[in-house]
């Protein structure tokens, strides 16, 4: 068979092959030689052969090992693989086309199976088109005909890797503080607060912050204040006209000293391009706020079953009245609240407390933790945002924020990274289903 003007690329005969989107009865290798498929194996996306763990019958004999896929025969030899050891358990080589006998480390020849001559014209045809769209979400020009059940499973599947990706960053989080779920917990919940400008910042002062003293002062508020903000070095810049500034500034010069506290500069920390409401400094209050209330954040979240109560519970911390006409330390504004809102409660759900939920669970092997969290994330409404909205006017079904999670995995993981052929959406349009 031959094709015209369509492009064939290693990543195409992967899905082929992957998905057996080839003519299947009555195969020869390029030596005439019969063969059956019985399990084309499990892709490989790192260093090796292309799938692992396949099952071929070979002219009556059953092989189990490895399969390589090339574009042309040569590739194998332009490769490198007939010296290289890795490569010694692949039983089969697929190619496009060509025809060269290529060997293995020990110069015996593996059997070569020609595609090119097995695939429909059209499987290459919707590969092309949507490999070669130029949209930031290549599948739209068909998506109205992907089936429901299909983009369930796709926002299913996404879900989870964004959990398992979060999850390892949690790891990561684990390592440096030694094991302190505590410690981590402050660090994923001050990340929250950072949002997406301050959330290094964030993070690094939920590193430095002295935990045994918040315990320690966990019934004195301006204390867990000025601690905070005396970390950040917010209080090392003048700010002394007001009577709340000069206390905090006393009680944190003392503990300092006394302690030896280590501080962040003042210039790691952004203001510019942002709602006065999203200041670090009006964050940082609520976040001090939180911590004032609550001495172990980690061990309420993975007792407590309940999100309402959570919320409820947020409700009641208070934040100093100076932040009621203050965004900053610098000038005062109209008087406006200091409560944590619904909106930003919803997001420190997304992105800490059910996240603190699911990785512990996953850590300690506690199903009911990791159900837990996803219960919570099925409680909170679809975000708002650019890419939510994009995805929400091409057809997608998102009632809850499980869903608009799953969607950013996707446009981050798949769409983005033009990653089409390992999307269910994207193999569904190739397959024409």
């Amino acid at each position: 068979m031959v094709f015209s003007d369509v492009h064939v690329s290693e990543d195409i005969l992967h899905f082929i092959w992957r998905f057996r989107l080839f003519r299947q009865l009555l195969l020869l290798t390029s030596k005439g030689q019969s063969l059956r498929i019985l399990q084309p194996g499990i892709l490989n996306e790192d260093a090796g052969p292309d799938f692992h763990q396949a099952l071929i019958l070979l002219d009556g004999v059953y092989l189990y090992g490895h399969i390589e896929i090339h574009v042309a025969a040569k590739d194998w030899r332009l490769h490198g693989h007939s010296k290289n050891p890795v490569y010694n358990t692949v039983m089969l080589h697929v190619v496009w086309n060509g025809d060269e006998p290529y060997c293995l480390e020990d110069g015996s020849e593996i059997p070569t199976l020609r595609l090119c001559e097995l695939i429909e014209e059209k499987v290459l045809l919707n590969a092309n088109r949507l490999l070669q769209n130029i949209n930031s979400i290549p599948c739209a020009y068909d998506f109205d005909n992907v089936p429901a059940h299909i983009q369930y499973q796709v926002l299913q599947r996404t879900l989870v890797e964004r959990f398992e990706s979060r999850y390892m960053q949690v790891l990561e989080h684990l390592k440096e503080t030694n094991g302190d779920w505590e410690r981590v917990s402050m660090v994923l919940i001050a990340a929250a607060f950072g949002m997406k400008v301050n959330k290094m910042a964030f993070i690094e002062l939920g590193m430095l912050l002295n935990i045994n003293l918040l315990k320690k002062f966990a019934n004195k508020p301006t204390i867990i204040h000025a601690l905070f903000f005396g970390q950040a070095g917010f209080l090392a810049c003048g700010f002394e006209r007001d009577p709340y500034v000069q206390c905090l500034k006393k009680e944190y010069q003392y503990f300092a000293k006394l302690y030896q506290l280590p501080q962040m500069s003042i210039y790691q920390w952004k203001f510019m391009r942002m709602r006065p409401a999203n200041f670090p400094t009006f964050k940082l209050g609520q976040l001090a706020a939180l911590f004032a209330y609550n001495r172990s954040w980690f061990a309420w979240l993975t007792t407590t079953e309940s999100l309402a109560e959570i919320r409820n519970v947020i409700a009641l911390v208070e934040v100093p009245e100076f932040w009621i006409n203050h965004y900053h330390f610098k000038k005062e504004t109209v008087v406006h609240s200091t409560a944590i809102s619904d909106d930003f409660f919803n997001l420190l759900v997304i992105n800490s407390f059910s996240l603190i939920l699911f990785a512990y669970g996953k850590y300690v092997g506690d199903s009911n933790l990791i159900q837990r969290a996803l219960d919570w994330l099925e409680q909170v409404p679809v975000e708002s945002n650019r890419i939510v909205a994009i995805y929400r006017k091409l057809g997608f079904s998102m009632q809850s924020a499980m869903d608009s999670q799953a969607v950013l995995q996707l446009q981050k993981e798949y769409c983005e990274k033009k990653r089409c052929l390992h999307c269910g959406i994207g193999a569904s349009i190739v397959k024409g289903i």
